[in-house]
Parts: structure tokens; C-alpha cells; sequence
């Protein structure tokens, strides 16, 4: 029997989902040893990206021209195709930019815009269909065996829906925004990461994306009784996940 063909495509991001993918889950290998792995840039041979694909594993935000027309053309070509990580997922990081005009922001970046032809930045499924979000900067290791086990067994994933504040209720956190009034992302975000920065005393900066119907408003007007200034509040909900309605509504509140 021939074994899935999978691919791994990279666009605006740190390639850190690929090398989380390949190179730090030894766990997942077994189940990565499953698939033809045809094309991944990181992996010496590299391979051929024409497909076609029993799955592809896209990363990155869309934030050129090109890149949105090559995905188009890698979903024709895909049985199954998953966002993979928070600049995919979400737009993550580029998306920051998003909340300023563009000719603003490049300008200050790189004052010579002659080489430069980026778009609006936006998440993989701004642009084709998408059958599941590996979300997490990088990926959870629980999500992304469910995405790839679900190709092998075509299946439907199953994926993670509670907040992070679940899994710290597993573990036995303390409650880092009760007890020592961190602005903790938690109860607006994934799960999926296993509470790990606050199982070390840190606040969640939601990398795992928001929540679906997440009251972040709710959560936005409990920062500011922290002292958080209306910009850091603004800014904790843009960090990752900048084209969330939910993030959004509450980032409204109280930008300038």
C-alpha cells in the first residue's frame, strides 16, 4: 500500500511549525514515518511541490500577492489541507501591522518601499477552505497528532475547543490573573499548549488563537483594573490573533 503524500509549505513566519514538526516531537516520527513526505523545505532533499497531496500542512501568514495565488493553486491540488500554527491560524505576529495603515508601517520599516509588495497580512483561510487549524506558536503537540492521524485514517479531528484555563484546572495552577493580577490571555484562548506558561507563573499570551463566542470584552475591562493603559490592553489582544472578531471588539475599546 502506498503511503500518504504529504506536504509542507512555508510562508511569512519562522519556520518554527516545521521544525516543531520534524525535528523536536521524537513521538511523532512513528506517526510521521507513515507519510511520503514529497516536499518540506527544511528536510535535506527538499522534494517537489507540484503535488498532488493526500495532506498538506501549510504555515505562515499570507502577505504577498504570490503567496495567496501558490495557495490557491496547493488546495486544488490537496485532499486535506490544515493551517498550521498562530501566523497561519490567526496571522499571528505579521498580523500586528494590520491595526496601522500599510504605507505607514513599511515606511517605517524599511524606507525604500521599491522592493517591497506585501499586502494587508491575513491567516491561511482568509483565501481557500482549510480542513482544521493546528493552532499554537508553535503547534500543540496534542492537535498536530490529531491532524495527521486523522489523514491517515480519514477521518474528521477532533480537536481541542476549552479555554487554557481548563488545563490549568487540570494541573492544579494557581490562577496567575486571581491570585497575583497577571493580565493572563487564558480564559479567551485555545487550549492545546497545556498551560505552559502559566504552569510557570506566567500570563498566557495567547498564542493558540481566541476562543469562538470568547467574551474578551469582558476580559479587556478586568485588565484595565490591573492598571493595564488602554494601548498594552489594546496591544494583548492584537498580539496573535489581530483578524479575531472577539479580539477585535475588545481592542476597540480602547485604542486611540
Amino acid at each position: 500500500m502506498k503511503k500518504p503524500r504529504l506536504g509542507f509549505f512555508k510562508y511569512s513566519c519562522c519556520a518554527g511549525c516545521e521544525f516543531q514538526t520534524f525535528y523536536f516531537q521524537k513521538h511523532l516520527m512513528e506517526t510521521l514515518s507513515s507519510f511520503e513526505i514529497v516536499f518540506a523545505r527544511m528536510i535535506s532533499s527538499g522534494g517537489t511541490p507540484e503535488g498532488p497531496f493526500d495532506i498538506a500542512l501549510v504555515e505562515g501568514a499570507i502577505t504577498e500577492a504570490w503567496q495567496a495565488d501558490e495557495l490557491k493553486k496547493i488546495r486544488k491540488r490537496s485532499a486535506v489541507l490544515f493551517a498550521i500554527g498562530a501566523c497561519a491560524v490567526n496571522g499571528g505576529i505579521p498580523a500586528i501591522k494590520a491595526n496601522r495603515p500599510e504605507i505607514e508601517v513599511e515606511e517605517n520599516v524599511y524606507g525604500d518601499l521599491s522592493a517591497i509588495h506585501s499586502i494587508r497580512p491575513h491567516p491561511v483561510d482568509a483565501y481557500v477552505p482549510v480542513d482544521g487549524h493546528i493552532r499554537g506558536c508553535p503547534p500543540g503537540e496534542r492537535d498536530l497528532y490529531e491532524a495527521l492521524t486523522s489523514a491517515l485514517f480519514r477521518k474528521k479531528p477532533d480537536f481541542l475547543r476549552q479555554s487554557v484555563c481548563i488545563e490549568c484546572k487540570l494541573k492544579g495552577n494557581v490562577c496567575v490573573l486571581v491570585t497575583f493580577r497577571m493580565p493572563c490571555m487564558g480564559p479567551v484562548t485555545n487550549a492545546g499548549c497545556g498551560a505552559l506558561c502559566p504552569s510557570y507563573n506566567r500570563a498566557c499570551y495567547s498564542c493558540f488563537g481566541a476562543m469562538k463566542q470568547a467574551n474578551a470584552p469582558a476580559l479587556a475591562r478586568r485588565f484595565r483594573t490591573l492598571g493595564m493603559s488602554g494601548d498594552d490592553i489594546a496591544r494583548k489582544f492584537t498580539m496573535f490573533d489581530a483578524d479575531s472578531i472577539e479580539f477585535r471588539k475588545a481592542a476597540e475599546l480602547y485604542e486611540d
